[in-house]
């Protein structure tokens, strides 16, 4: 393991500015540094795919040393290295504001996309019909993570960040139940949107087109 001391500037202007983001802070979140891909599985427990190099559980999060990616993870610049820290955190800081509810794929991932900066990078080639709907669980997710998943959560949940606010979305999140389901949720963003997702998702496309 590399000694945090290394990445202490990035770490810290970080957690700044995702705390501000939030409107409150978590203290003592243990950063751990991986010299290598072996070592980074090796503290996961498991294989991880090549684009791979952060991860976060709680209020501990493990990153691949960014002086490797150009080996081991050569789909990332060394320069997104605080996106990637950001990403991390937003997770750390969206599962404390829902009190660990089950939240969609998409939102989770799409936020920790549009608070990084991460979506400024995504592309979408392809989307499907009720993307909200099959971009949900764990299981949806997974299948359809080499075919744009990210991209298309960064980029949708950063156009919900834009039109109705961070605001909307902290609501969003704090009225969610503790146990997901597509239409329980579906009900409650037309309570905060005024819109249900199939309509926030052509509203998203449409705007899509026009830019």
């Amino acid at each position: 393991m590399i000694l945090i001391v290394k990445y202490n500037a990035e770490i810290q202007s970080a957690q700044k500015e995702i705390s501000n983001i939030f409107g409150f802070n978590i203290e003592n979140i243990e950063f751990i540094i991986a010299e290598s891909r072996n070592e980074y599985e090796k503290t996961l427990g498991r294989k991880t795919a090549e684009w791979e190099v952060g991860n976060s559980n709680k209020k501990s999060i493990l990153l691949l040393d960014p002086t490797q990616w150009k080996i081991e993870a050569p789909t990332h610049k060394f320069d997104e290295f605080p996106s990637v820290i950001k990403h991390e955190l937003t997770h750390i800081y969206t599962d404390h504001l829902s009190q660990n509810k089950i939240l969609p794929k998409w939102l989770i991932e799409g936020l920790a996309g549009s608070l990084s900066g991460q979506y400024k990078k995504s592309k979408i080639q392809y989307i499907e019909d009720n993307f909200c709907g099959k971009l949900d669980t764990p299981y949806n997710w997974n299948q359809r993570i080499n075919f744009g998943a990210y991209s298309i959560a960064y980029l949708f949940t950063h156009y919900l960040f834009n039109k109705y606010t961070f605001e909307k979305i902290k609501l969003l999140i704090n009225l969610s139940l503790p146990y997901y389901s597509y239409n329980r949720f579906n009900k409650i963003v037309m309570d905060v949107f005024g819109k249900n997702l199939t309509d926030l998702e052509q509203d998203f496309l449409d705007n899509l087109s026009k830019s």
